[in-house]
């Protein structure tokens, strides 16, 4: 096997120490199919440009659809002492065709071939995960939509604030998600550029048809500045960003389906298949996936910061610290595919009990704003009314009373603004209806939210 370099040094070859350190092809295996691809397109455009014969074209794409089989079907066993997967590739079309193999790296560098190797990964994963988002989405819709008479308490602070329809709740989580697609979205764009042509740094003295390797590659653009273009790693970040804010989202989702499904809460229960048992406690039923992809969020974010630590101090332009850009991002656009996938199959098995919601609303000091925004109607200033019903429910929790136990005469004595009118609002039904802006818990405006995600998300 010839190594793409080597004129240079002497024949004893690198240190079997040195190859292990410096070998990448543990992680840029994954690239295995982009690469052989890119390569294949590369030799066309080599053809076409009469840098190589037909014949070697020929020949050249037979050995590299044949390996590309190899790699789609499993079967591609990266034998040997590879220094990444660029010399792993050729080093199988060498073992085939040893002298048209010689012509293969004509008119590029490994600089530029990484990146545009990465930048069809990206483009793969990046559309993948929009994909599996929008199917995270559509699972939690049918749960909103199946439950869109259940009332939960509201928490902030983790501690009861309002009520609110669970199908709100739910619905939360479509919006945030929806972002996420969204800077996927965006990110893609970004990423949709070939740097092919731009050679080690500086281009090639060769003339090369950089928008035909674009256009057959299925790229938007062409990059422009050859420097930035090999040592830009802009796009792999901005990926993980919004791969490690998608990371962020399901760990907040998933603790909020941990804390509900417990018995101190008891708003949900979760699948079996879903959960597991204690070795030692025969009652336990643990949400342990739903714990996994909190923790795993960990994975992701650290990646992130690692791939940022490992840009900042490079000079222009690439620079051999850029081997380990790579692991980061595979590690969280797989982990996030596979948790995506797995947060939609387990959406589908929640159950809401809405009793033990039902119950746990009618704690009236839930109702604490209605009663401020009932004064507010009556003409009384916020501010006053702020502190009238914060007296009412410091009274009242003093006493260990509800504030239904209150006579109007009780009432009076803290507003004269209160009378029998205020207990109607003292409802979880009542109190939900009577909200009137738009994107709130009022029923009418859920179900036009869950009206409006249905024809968005079909």
């Amino acid at each position: 096997m010839s190594k793409l370099w080597g004129g240079r040094f002497s024949s004893r070859g690198m240190d079997p120490d040195v190859l292990k350190f410096t070998s990448s092809i543990g992680v840029d295996k994954a690239l295995a199919k982009h690469d052989c691809i890119a390569t294949k397109v590369h030799v066309e455009m080599l053809a076409k440009c009469g840098y190589i014969t037909e014949d070697d074209k020929k020949k050249l794409a037979e050995a590299l659809d044949e390996l590309l089989g190899k790699i789609e079907e499993g079967s591609f066993k990266l034998e040997g002492n590879h220094e990444d997967i660029h010399s792993a590739i050729h080093s199988f079309v060498e073992g085939k065709l040893p002298e048209e193999a010689k012509k293969m790296h004509t008119g590029r560098s490994r600089n530029e071939q990484i990146v545009n190797s990465v930048r069809l990964y990206c483009k793969e994963k990046v559309l993948l995960v929009k994909e599996l988002i929008k199917l995270f989405q559509t699972s939690l819709l049918s749960l909103a939509e199946e439950n869109q008479g259940a009332v939960v308490p509201g928490y902030t602070h983790l501690n009861r604030a309002q009520p609110v329809l669970f199908s709100h709740l739910v619905v939360s989580y479509i919006e945030m998600l929806e972002r996420d697609w969204g800077r996927l979205n965006d990110a893609s764009k970004r990423l949709d550029v070939s740097v092919m042509g731009s050679g080690a740094i500086a281009g090639s003295a060769l003339k090369l048809d950089r928008k035909f390797v674009c256009s057959q590659l299925g790229f938007k653009e062409v990059s422009r500045n050859s420097i930035d273009a090999v040592s830009d790693r802009d796009f792999m970040a901005e990926v993980l960003f919004a791969l490690s804010m998608v990371a962020v989202h399901l760990s907040r989702i998933a603790e909020d389906f941990i804390l509900y499904s417990t018995l101190e809460f008891g708003f949900i229960d979760l699948g079996d298949e879903f959960c597991t048992g204690s070795s030692l406690m025969p009652q336990k039923k643990n949400p342990d996936v739903l714990e996994l992809v909190r923790g795993k969020s960990s994975i992701v974010l650290g990646g992130l910061t690692s791939l940022m630590v490992l840009l900042k101090g490079l000079p222009h332009s690439y620079n051999r610290d850029l081997q380990d850009d790579k692991k980061p991002l595979f590690e969280a656009a797989e982990l996030i595919s596979e948790e995506l996938a797995i947060m939609a199959s387990l959406v589908k098995t929640i159950q809401v009990k809405k009793e033990t919601a039902s119950k746990a609303v009618e704690d009236e000091f839930l109702y604490a704003t209605d009663l401020a925004e009932y004064l507010v109607g009556k003409g009384v200033s916020f501010a006053d009314a702020h502190e009238i019903v914060g007296k009412i429910v410091k009274h009242c929790a003093e006493k260990n009373i509800n504030i239904s136990d209150l006579s109007v005469a009780e009432l009076k004595g803290f507003s004269e603004e209160l009378d029998e009118e205020i207990f109607s609002l003292l409802n979880a039904g009542n109190s939900i209806a009577g909200k009137k802006t738009e994107g709130s818990t009022n029923p009418d405006m859920v179900r036009k939210e869950i009206a409006e995600w249905k024809k968005k998300l079909r």
